[in-house]
């Protein structure tokens, strides 16, 4: 990190010094590793919000560089950021500060009521818009199917894995996201008609507003292990109903383990009937 940072300010590059408050939004560190990583130009333009330290000073309120030393009053060329979602990390982190707007607030209050109306409905992307967004960047397979039946069936990320047999890694998605080689991503234990075929067994079998937990769904994917996939779809499509109820009324606390040995010991009842 540098004590001062390049910005256009009036259409002149100036060096400024950043003013950062107890305020202002934390950055990032599991994510410091990538910065010298990602592809710049790929980065939209935003606009920089800076607004002058008089009101901080005034009420006194420390503000601190970017190396963690505290800024006397009245130290000239600095500059507090209003913090967005977009910018918040790139003050330190952007050669030059190109597109800047600044602010002359006269209270802390009046700089406060500007950045939590402008954040009101800021977020980051959710998972499932993570991995949407990581599969279009690198055009990944398993993203790609993931996503979708995420997406279609209106299911978490996590259930839409296990439907699949895979399990994906935070890192992962970050990476690919941002257009970055990962080798490691697993290729699906399924196919799309698989996967579909058991959210269908799982939505009749246990109703619709299951389909997004993932009790089932882990049940499942152990008992698959024990057989396979046919067998297992097959005792989903036959089991009776009043199994069911009785097994969801037994208000089982280990309710993956209660629900395997369950179909387990339906599996082998249809076996003795069919060798029957």
């Amino acid at each position: 990190m540098k004590k001062t940072v390049k910005a256009v300010i009036d259409g002149t590059v100036k060096n400024i010094i950043i003013g950062r408050s107890p305020y202002n939004m934390e950055r990032p560190k599991d994510k410091s590793d990538l910065l010298s990583a990602i592809d710049r130009k790929s980065q939209l333009r935003v606009i920089f919000h800076l607004c002058v330290p008089q009101p901080f000073w005034n009420e006194g309120i420390t503000l601190v560089d970017s190396d963690g030393e505290i800024i006397p009053p009245n130290t000239p060329n600095v500059y507090v950021p209003c913090d967005t979602a977009d910018t918040y990390y790139r003050y330190e982190t952007d050669e030059i500060l190109e597109d800047v707007e600044l602010h002359n607030f006269t209270t802390v209050q009046e700089y406060g009521k500007a950045i939590g109306t402008t954040m009101l409905f800021s977020r980051k992307l959710n998972n499932v818009e993570a991995l949407g967004i990581a599969s279009i960047a690198s055009k990944n397979p398993t993203y790609k199917e993931i996503h979708a039946l995420a997406r279609t069936r209106e299911i978490p990320m996590n259930t839409a894995m296990a439907f699949f047999g895979v399990r994906l890694k935070q890192t992962h998605t970050t990476k690919l996201a941002l257009g970055m080689e990962v080798q490691e991503v697993p290729m699906l234990k399924r196919t799309t008609e698989q996967a579909n075929s058991l959210l269908d067994a799982v939505e009749v079998v246990f109703g619709k507003k299951e389909m997004s937990k993932r009790y089932a769904i882990n049940a499942i994917n152990a008992t698959i292990t024990k057989y396979d996939y046919e067998t297992v779809l097959t005792a989903l499509e036959l089991i009776p109903a009043s199994t069911i109820s009785l097994y969801k009324m037994s208000e089982c606390h280990a309710k993956e383990s209660c629900l395997v040995a369950e179909l387990v010991l339906f599996i082998e009842e249809l076996r003795k009937r069919q060798a029957a």
